[in-house]
């Protein structure tokens, strides 16, 4: 494998292996016109009654849990009750499933609005588990004006498939324009609410708007800030990397595990002289011992390690059932990954400094 940091967030959270230096010429720059998916069901869950409804969601332009808040406006039942096999990026297109119980639900409920559209599809005869997301399907498009990308996109696709990738975690994961959502991680680890506070809502990156560097710097935030809007509202202010509700303090403190997880996979490259064994990795929640000399560096000092989750993660990803087709000068290229797998890794492969994800947002 060949070790390069293609952009200044591959140096922020330690992705730095790619397969091949080949690269297309084409820019690309991940919009919800450009950038497609579709979860992947397992279609045995679905039954014709059931304890749980199962809804198919359309959205674009939103993240999921913005999704989420609109249907739990228009169907009158608390957010928390909705339930995700996965989280979808803003900046997509995406189709995903969400379980909600059927008695809470409205009948003949569906939804078209503000982005986002609903359908019951089935129903399922108990609470969701993970493994009913067998994958993503991804679908990417662009414009090039180099005739030889065709070709090269299809070469690059197969030394992917062939040798696989690094498995990290992509940069949605910890923000893109401000990579900090592992930090606050951090802070809800060692119960720095005052850290946390400081770093959700004041600190700035050049990455970011002007109208976002101006809320911040007035501590004044609309809809466009939620999450910030969310914790500002909560008194006391420093506490608010405690109060927030759990699923979102949860992708905080796992954010700050994957970014771990991250370096310690670069580590392992480094140490097989740059080949990229294949085998599972525990995260921090399994295995303290593996992660001894990061939590150092770190100077980690942790008051919830109950917080912590243990799972573990193939090393390695494969995309499967790779495509890319052209029509004129627009390029499509379609691959499916496991869940939990990162098609802004893939993407990265394909593109390397053309990949201007520090645009996309």
């Amino acid at each position: 494998m060949i070790k390069r940091y293609v952009n200044v967030l591959d140096f922020v959270l330690d992705i730095a292996y790619l397969v091949t230096e080949k690269g297309l010429h084409a820019e690309y720059c991940q919009t919800p016109s450009s950038f497609h998916v579709q979860e992947v069901l397992d279609r045995g869950v679905l039954t014709e009654r059931g304890e749980y409804a199962v809804l198919e969601v359309r959205k674009r332009g939103l993240d999921t849990y913005e999704a989420l808040r609109i249907m739990s406006k228009e169907a009158g039942i608390p957010l928390q009750n909705f339930l995700v096999l996965g989280l979808k990026d803003k900046d997509s297109t995406s189709v995903q499933y969400v379980f909600v119980k059927r008695s809470l639900l409205p009948e003949n409920f569906s939804l078209e609005r503000g982005g986002v559209e609903a359908r019951v599809v089935g129903f399922s005869r108990g609470k969701p588990s993970k493994s009913a997301l067998l994958g993503n399907r991804f679908k990417i498009r662009f414009e090039t004006s180099h005739e030889s990308d065709y070709q090269l996109a299809k070469e690059i696709m197969r030394l992917v498939v062939e040798h696989g990738l690094p498995n990290y975690y992509g940069y949605q994961r910890f923000g893109v324009k401000r990579p900090v959502t592992h930090l606050l991680g951090k802070a809800v680890l060692e119960a720095d609410s005052a850290f946390f506070a400081k770093t959700l809502l004041s600190d700035t990156t050049p990455l970011e708007s002007e109208k976002s560097v101006l809320s911040r710097t007035l501590m004044k935030f609309d809809d466009s800030l939620l999450y910030e809007k969310m914790c500002y509202e909560m008194p006391p202010l420093e506490d608010c990397g405690l109060a927030l509700n759990k699923k979102l303090r949860n992708l905080y403190v796992d954010a700050y595990v994957s970014y771990l997880f991250n370096r310690l996979l670069t580590r392992l490259i480094d140490s097989n002289k740059g080949s990229l064994p294949d085998t599972k990795i525990p995260t921090l929640g399994c295995d303290r011992t593996a992660y001894q000399q990061l939590l150092t560096e770190e100077k980690l000092e942790p008051r919830n390690w109950g917080l912590v989750k243990c799972w573990y993660r193939d090393s390695v990803i494969r995309p499967a059932d790779p495509s890319v087709s052209r029509e004129g000068n627009t390029l499509e290229i379609s691959f499916t990954l496991p869940r939990a797998g990162y098609a802004t890794i893939v993407i990265r492969e394909l593109f390397k400094e053309n990949f201007l994800v520090q645009q996309n947002r």
